[in-house]
């Protein structure tokens, strides 16, 4: 549709009108103050003509000379790759001219391109309108801009334009066709898709085999950045499965998914055996100690980068960075030591797979360095090329004056996006694929802090940071986190014993003041000063509530509400888990303290015991890669850094799996920092998400369903009417309810309150929703190394007894013996140590040599949760387990005897196929050459430990002594060791004084490689090191006491952040045993530490022969047991030295007695022997022989 002359005419008078009515009324020097009101409140300059022009896409403009030699500014072109297949022609503003009217722009530019026929138009990010022409057409566009004289051109990067022209071939017709040489054609693709185990293959919704096709057509080099809760991590195994044949393969991700990784591997990948999963814990981990290479090495960026030599010495045939966002670019020219031996180790390995729901954590910059792993050059030669172009760098003075460049922006963001998504990154959003999946709604919960939580947050935070100035560690403020006591934060800031702030110390500040004062606080005040706010708000949740009255917006159970609560700093955590504990909630944490296996515990556990509800969380240490679908609600306490972490924490629980509707409450302080960093999150994800999403997908803002004020009891006046009326509390807190937290998951019940009698989970207690993570602590208190021969008898018993099974019918039936103990015998089973999954094999007798691995592995739990109900659902289990109900019973029987072990005994069985009975396979295994089967010294020893002196072999005669200067960990300070080498300069083991064959053996970096391989290594540390011995200790038993099994180890956890009187009413709970032992009470909760919460004790004492001992005779007790033993040990050995006191004084009487016998015989003897010597003496007058000499003068 073409305009005509007359309206082109009115809408020319239209806008000069217009223009005339605002010189006099804006421009006028005559009223200086309305121009600047106007300027500061306009908004975006719109205009009406381009809105029809819009809507009227397809209209063609006409030439107009008058219009061309009227307009003489220039104005700049921006050329822009909108799609696969086209570009657009978008005016832009020219620097240092005055931008014209769009609408002449837009003439110009139809004029300019009258050759060029444009496909469509479309709006910009700036709401203006631009031409989209195809691909082909793009040099006889360039051509027609660059030989006008009244445009600026802004080319297509050549490299952009080159790539996704020549992919734009495989959009067009429909059909991939490679472009790289490590490209495969889909004939490779589906061959290899045939290679994988069909229960992978057959487990992948379509989006993710769609997934695992673009990964493996551009080679396996792919970023898989599809939204949180997809199931990336499936689709990298099956990726990796396809090319685990090659070698070895690497895994990087955080630390708190090393278990997480191990487990979906062995899970989907039965062909990797426990052995061909290796995890890097710490540098005694390292891979170059292990006689096999195996299969995948799952390892952190952090012990990347201490083990850098060893994985850059190795060839990799696939490389897969998990949450692939932590290697952000830095502006500096050199990047942190982390990030470039990731860089390094990804430029030898051939193919690479990221994995990122947020690849962008705040800007487009961040995300130079993933693409450019995958595709060298595709952004540009260097990360300042990449941000010239698609960044936007400008220069900001700092606060100091100080002028740097600014990365933080981003433009061509829609072409970056399609050169992306056409060449290395594939991206879905659950709103596309997962459509059946419970919504997710935000509330912004407003709060107003007061003077007295300002007051003490500022106290508390300050006798922190003197605290950790004092001791001058920085692992102090992350681990001794002590509330500070009320007290002594009134008394410093003037408050009264109510927590207020008293007029006459405060000086009565004003409101602007306080104001002032709320935004000076820091962000870890600010986290503290509104913790206030938040446990008031907590306190009316049905979760702690537990209201019998229910509005009708609140329906469910509340039995099955769970809560996710994420903060930043370990204060803000502290403060969360002391009110938690106060009211009595079974709960969980996870901060960067706690241990890899704690935090694996942590998820178990919140997942599947029903008493667990709420779990505490550090935004950065457990916001990414975990699972909390059990949780429908999610809190944040502190804003995080970047929407990113917001949106990644966020979809913990707004996942696969997901059943009910998530309610995510995000908590800000009005007047403070939190409103500025709040509005910097909404600018921050929009920049990312047009870089991840494109044009019509992305963010401009983080969606809020609700935001509101929340009010105090105390601001309400709701405190007096619930003490003035107490039957109707419920109601009144209801109705706080719907008008502070609205839109809450409809499962929710109010009827049944909460009460648990203890909020610590013991072991035993999460057995039994778990029950194999949790078995290592529940074993039979017996004497290491003995087996009971009434336990064989009645094993035995039991294995003879006619067993029942379940028939494909449901019917039970009666198996025959002989039948099963074939089976039995033929069957092995092998324990994963890092997943605790049973891995099946076969052993013919016979017939094969060794256990045949069967490729079938399965969790525990799987198998019983099958076998408890009459007929289980063969689903739920292995398709070859459930084929045969006598496997399930074999591996019932395995599991059953497995739990009878100790877990010294657990240890030694692992990573070896075994056959029923395990007393058999514990019999089999040799004993040291030094050490007995109890872990006991051959002929004993009473010594604690050896002596370095005595511990080496003796050095052979063509060694002589060296000294070697290495470090004990990663960042330690050099110590000097010495090591024997021999003539021809080989080094020698430290303690059996054999060759040292390891890659590090001449060039040791750590203690480790001074051994000929780890046995020595750890047999050398248990007979030098105290210490060691209590952290091998604690590595098999988690701290827990064998006598009266409690976990010390929790203990100390959950005590540690609470105040010294709640520390011992927590251990008057969980401990009632310590409680009563006043000066073991008091040192624990001074200093609540590992050492005085549990000891390492010998199960045979080292005054009886115990000492220079191995693990099998050490086991865990707490401070109160440990006091028990020792003192029976002091009384026994009390009575043995009064029993030797008795031996001894009649062993000296005996040897008295005897004495007296012997002297009388024996001056018998000597009057005999006189009285014949006396006749053979000859008379010599003056001789010494006379018998005048002889005679005595005395008688």
């Amino acid at each position: 549709m073409e305009v005509s002359e007359e309206q082109r005419r009115r809408d020319e008078e239209d806008r000069l009108m217009l223009g005339e009515k605002r010189k006099p009324s804006f421009d006028s020097s005559e009223n200086p103050q309305r121009q600047q009101n106007f300027r500061l409140a306009k908004c975006r300059k719109l205009d009406g003509g381009n809105d029809v022009g819009f809507k009227e896409g397809y209209r063609s403009y006409e030439y107009d000379p008058g219009t061309i030699t009227s307009v003489s500014e220039k104005f700049r072109v921006r050329l822009e790759i909108c799609s696969p297949d086209s570009f657009s022609v978008t005016p832009v503003q020219a620097q240092g001219s005055r931008y014209p009217e769009k609408q002449d722009c837009l003439r110009i530019l139809s004029e300019i391109l009258s050759e060029a026929i444009p496909s469509h138009y479309t709006q910009n990010h700036d709401g203006g309108k631009a031409g989209v022409y195809k691909i082909r057409d793009y040099s006889m566009v360039l051509g027609c801009l660059k030989r006008s004289k009244i445009v600026e051109v802004e080319e297509i990067p050549w490299t952009t334009f080159a790539v996704v022209e020549k992919l734009s071939q495989s959009f067009i017709s429909g059909k991939w066709e490679p472009s790289k040489p490590e490209h495969f054609t889909e004939e490779k693709v589906e061959e290899l898709i045939e290679s994988l185990p069909r229960k992978l293959v057959n487990s992948l919704l379509p989006f993710q085999l769609d997934g695992l096709r673009f990964g493996l057509r551009r080679g396996g080099r792919c970023l898989i950045a599809d939204e949180m809760g997809l199931g990336k991590t499936l689709q990298a195994i099956a990726i990796a499965g396809c090319f685990i044949s090659e070698g070895s393969i690497l895994v990087v991700c955080p630390a708190v998914l090393r278990f997480s990784w191990a487990e979906e591997l062995e899970r989907w990948l039965p062909f990797c055996l426990p052995s061909d999963v290796h995890l890097v814990f710490g540098h005694q981990n390292n891979p170059a100690y292990l006689p096999r290479w195996p299969k995948v090495v799952v390892i952190s960026y952090t012990m990347l980068q201490h083990l850098r030599k060893t994985m850059l010495e190795r060839e990799w045939a696939l490389l897969i960075l998990d949450e692939s966002h932590h290697v952000r670019c830095s502006k500096k020219k050199s990047e942190p030591s982390e990030i470039q031996t990731v860089l390094d180790v990804a430029e030898k390995v051939k193919r690479i797979v990221l994995l990122s729901g947020t690849p962008s954590l705040s800007r487009p910059f961040d995300i130079f360095h993933q693409i450019n792993m995958l595709w060298p050059g595709l952004l540009g030669k260097n990360k300042y090329e990449f941000a010239k172009t698609y960044c936007e760098v400008g220069l900001v003075r700092g606060i100091q004056g100080k002028v740097f460049q600014d990365f933080s922006k981003g433009t061509r963001l829609l072409e970056l996006n399609t050169l992306l998504n056409q060449t290395v990154m594939i991206r879905r959003l659950k709103q596309h694929v997962l459509t059946q999946l419970p919504p997710k709604r935000r509330q912004i919960v407003t709060v107003l802090l007061k003077k007295s939580d300002i007051a003490l947050a500022i106290a508390i935070v300050s006798e922190a940071n003197q605290k950790t100035n004092k001791e001058n560690t920085a692992i102090t403020d992350a681990t001794e986190d002590t509330h500070a006591p009320k007290g002594i934060a009134q008394k410093a800031h003037g408050s009264n014993k109510d927590g207020h702030m008293n007029v006459e110390d405060s000086n009565s500040p004003e409101s602007d003041k306080d104001d002032q004062l709320r935004g000076k606080l820091s962000y870890q005040q600010l986290g503290v000063a509104k913790l206030s706010a938040f446990r008031e708000w907590l306190s009316l949740h049905p979760l702690i509530s537990g209201l019998d009255y229910a509005p009708e917006e609140i329906n469910g159970d509340t039995s099955s509400t769970k809560m996710v609560i994420f903060a930043h700093h370990h204060k803000v955590l502290d403060g969360i888990q002391e009110f938690i504990c106060d009211k009595g909630i079974g709960f969980v944490r996870i901060d960067g303290m706690t241990l890899p296996r704690d935090r694996q515990l942590a998820v178990q556990s919140f997942q599947c015991s029903s008493e667990v509800k709420v779990a505490i969380i550090g935004v950065e240490a457990g916001g990414v890669g975990l699972d909390f679908s059990a949780a429908q609600n999610v809190v944040f306490v502190e804003l995080p850094k970047t929407p990113s972490l917001l949106l990644q924490a966020e979809d913990r629980a707004h996942r696969r799996g997901q059943t009910s509707a998530v309610n995510v409450y995000i908590f800000c302080a009005k007047d403070s920092m939190d409103e500025s960093n709040w509005q910097n999150l909404n600018k921050k994800l929009h920049r990312i998400s047009s870089t991840t999403d494109g044009k019509y997908d992305a963010k401009t803002e983080i969606e809020i369903d609700r935001a509101h004020l929340f009010k105090t009891a105390e601001e309400s006046g709701e405190r007096e009417v619930l003490e003035a009326q107490p039957s109707q509390a419920n109601r009144v807190l209801a109705d706080k309810i719907v008008e502070s937290c609205e839109d809450l998951v409809s499962e929710t019940d109010l009827s049944n309150p909460i009460d648990l009698k203890d909020d610590m989970i013991s072991h035993l207690e999460i057995s039994k929703v778990c029950p194999f993570v949790e078995n290592d602590s529940g074993f039979e208190k017996r004497s290491s190394g003995t087996i009971y021969s009434t336990m064989l008898d009645q094993e035995n018993q039991e294995n003879h007894q006619p067993k029942i099974h379940i028939a494909d019918d449901g019917l039970v039936k009666e198996n025959d013996s002989n039948s099963f103990f074939q089976l039995v015998n033929s069957l092995r089973f092998e324990v994963s140590q890092n997943t605790g999954r049973i891995h099946l094999y076969s052993c013919i007798s016979g017939k094969d040599p060794r256990p045949r691995p069967q490729f079938q592995n399965f969790r525990p739990e799987e198998i019983e949760a099958s076998n408890s109900s009459p007929g289980f659902n063969k689903e739920k289990t292995p398709e070859s387990i459930s084929d045969d109900p006598d496997h399930v019973l074999a591996i019932l029987e395995f599991i059953k005897e497995w739990k009878t072990l100790r877990p010294i005994e657990k240890r030694k069985l692992l990573g070896k196929p075994l056959q029923l009975p395990l007393s058999l396979e514990l019999s089999y295994l040799s004993e040291n050459t030094s050490h007995n089967s109890e872990g006991l010294l051959r002929g004993g020893s009473k010594r604690r430990n050896t002596p370095f002196s005595e511990i080496s072999f003796t050095l052979p005669p063509n060694a002589v002594w060296k000294k070697v200067n290495l470090r004990s960990g990663y960042q330690r300070k050099e110590k000097e060791y010495t090591q024997a080498w021999s003539m021809s300069s080989e080094p020698l083991c430290k303690l059996c004084q054999k060759p040292c064959k390891g890659n590090n053996a001449k060039e040791p970096e750590y203690f480790e490689d001074l051994f000929c391989d780890l046995k020595c290594y750890e047999d050398y540390r248990t007979r030098t090191s105290s210490s060691y011995i209590r952290q091998e200790l604690f590595q098999i038993e988690h701290g827990i006491c064998t006598n009266c099994d409690l976990d010390c180890h929790q203990l100390v956890r959950r005590i540690r952040p609470l105040p010294l009187e709640k520390r011992r009413e927590y251990i008057k709970k969980v401990a009632p045993e310590l409680f009563a032992r006043k000066n073991l009470l008091e040192t624990l909760v001074n200093d609540p530490t590992e050492g005085n919460a549990w000891h390492a004790d010998h199960i045979i004492p080292v005054y009886r022969g115990g000492g220079e001992c191995r693990l099998e005779n050490m086991r865990t007790l707490c401070v109160a047991c440990h006091a028990d033993v020792t003192v029976g040990q002091c009384a026994e050995r009390k009575l043995i030295r009064s029993e030797a006191r008795k031996q001894l004084k009649n062993t000296l009487k005996e040897l008295r007695n005897k004495t007296n016998l012997l002297a009388d015989d024996r001056k018998e003897t000597d009057c005999s022997d006189e009285e014949e010597d006396d006749e053979l003496l000859v008379e010599v007058p003056g001789s010494a022989y006379s018998i005048d000499e002889r005679i005595s003068p005395a008688s």
